[in-house]
């Protein structure tokens, strides 16, 4: 039996699953069939590519993309869930641009709407829809010290993302500010179009699992999802230059159960999947507290506050909570695609 192409007229809302939905997908399904030659389980975003032969009998390579990792390890999903030289059915969103891309997104991913088939008859031989892995899930019974043994609150460990991002309001745009975000098309995002560095803002406010470690002169963040690591000095040392950085340069000092870090000379970047651009005159101030419940058990929390004079009319602030691992967890490998071009 040959992979088989359909099209199909349906219209579904879309979720921001994934940091390429709103720059290359639009809101048409898509369902396409084809023989799996390549399944890459990693971030910032899962994809499979695919051997699709239409009606014709002309065979092209297609790119199957979804969220990052770290969810689809939530809904039971390993790097050997699809298998090079199995036949797929997916369904999900057509490419913006016109590449032979589908975005696939949580509620079919995890509805087993999509099937491995058997070449010989087509007949479905699986649904790709397994178990939920609650390895990420809250642990209310897990213990962790509030602070460490010279009073500084314990940030140190693995947090996850599955307690997500409180729903963000809109930055204050000034004129400017507003006349840039009129402009923006998500297609041009440097993440998604060049697989360039997301940047202080982008990176810290990610809702994937961030590990923490704290030594006595500074601070380690590691991040899953862009794979960045940033190294915080605890010894207010001045800036060596004036130079502007993706990171900025960092004061980082203990407030009482808290961690201020402030950050200055940064890059003007885009802040998210909908712009949201800031200026090279940003600074941002973390906040990093824990806020355990009997309910969530241990719980970082981060405030995040960004002021920026050219683009803003006042401060605009962001939090998120992530609870601490309760098992061993491993990052998954980095490993950006950069999306197919039309006629590819």
């Amino acid at each position: 039996m040959t992979a088989t192409f359909f099209l199909m007229s349906s219209l579904v809302s879309l979720a921001s699953a994934h940091h390429a939905a709103p720059a290359v997908f639009t809101d048409e399904e898509i369902e396409i069939e084809g023989v799996v030659s390549e399944f890459n389980f990693v971030n910032p975003h899962i994809n499979i590519m695919l051997n699709v032969t239409d009606e014709t009998g002309a065979e092209t390579l297609w790119m199957v993309t979804g969220p990052a990792a770290p969810p689809m390890r939530r809904w039971g999903w390993t790097p050997d869930t699809v298998q090079p030289g199995q036949l797929i059915r997916f369904a999900g969103k057509k490419s913006r641009t016109g590449a032979p891309m589908l975005l696939i997104e949580s509620a079919e991913i995890q509805s087993g709407r999509f099937v491995e088939l058997d070449p010989a008859d087509g007949s479905v031989i699986r649904r790709l829809q397994e178990t939920h892995d609650d390895s990420q899930a809250p642990d209310a019974s897990l213990s962790v010290a509030l602070t460490l043994v010279d009073g500084r609150p314990n940030l140190s460990g693995m947090w996850l993302g599955g307690l997500g991002r409180t729903p963000q309001s809109p930055p204050p745009f000034n004129e400017v500010g507003a006349a840039l975000q009129a402009e923006f098309d998500a297609l041009n995002d440097p993440a998604f179009a060049e697989c360039a560095d997301h940047g202080l803002v982008r990176q810290a406010m990610s809702g994937h699992p961030l590990q923490i470690t704290q030594n006595d002169d500074h601070l380690v963040f590691e991040y899953e999802q862009g794979g960045a690591t940033r190294v915080i000095p605890l010894d207010g040392r001045i800036p060596e230059s004036g130079e502007h950085t993706d990171y900025g340069h960092h004061v980082a000092r203990y407030e009482g159960d808290a961690l201020v870090i402030e950050t200055t000379q940064l890059l003007g970047r885009l802040t998210g999947t909908r712009g949201n651009a800031l200026s090279d005159s940003s600074t941002v101030t973390e906040t990093y507290r824990r806020t355990d419940s009997p309910e969530l058990g241990a719980v970082l929390e981060l405030t995040l506050v960004v002021n920026d004079p050219e683009y803003l009319t006042g401060p605009w602030q962001m939090t998120w909570r992530k609870n601490h691992a309760a098992t061993d967890y491993r990052f998954v490998e980095v490993d950006c695609v950069l999306p197919l071009a039309p006629g590819a």
